[in-house]
């Protein structure tokens, strides 16, 4: 949990702009890598799904069995 106002305050204006430059980069890192994430497990869905029809008509296996 980051600091409270009142812990702010007592920081120097010097603490006060490590500390925003800290979290804005903090925030831009794992804002980027949660993007990245979305983004390759949108790409994993749409590339690897399984067609619906692989081996031509499909079948249920009681009936390919029937048909030997």
């Amino acid at each position: 949990m980051g600091p409270s106002q009142s812990q702010l305050s007592l920081l120097s204006p010097e603490d006060r702009i490590l500390y925003k430059q800290w979290l804005r980069r903090g925030l831009l890192l794992y804002g980027s890598l949660m993007a990245l994430l979305l983004v390759a497990a949108l790409a994993n869905t749409i590339f690897t799904a399984a067609p619906s029809n692989v081996a031509g008509d499909t079948m249920h296996t009681a009936a390919i069995a029937a048909r030997k």
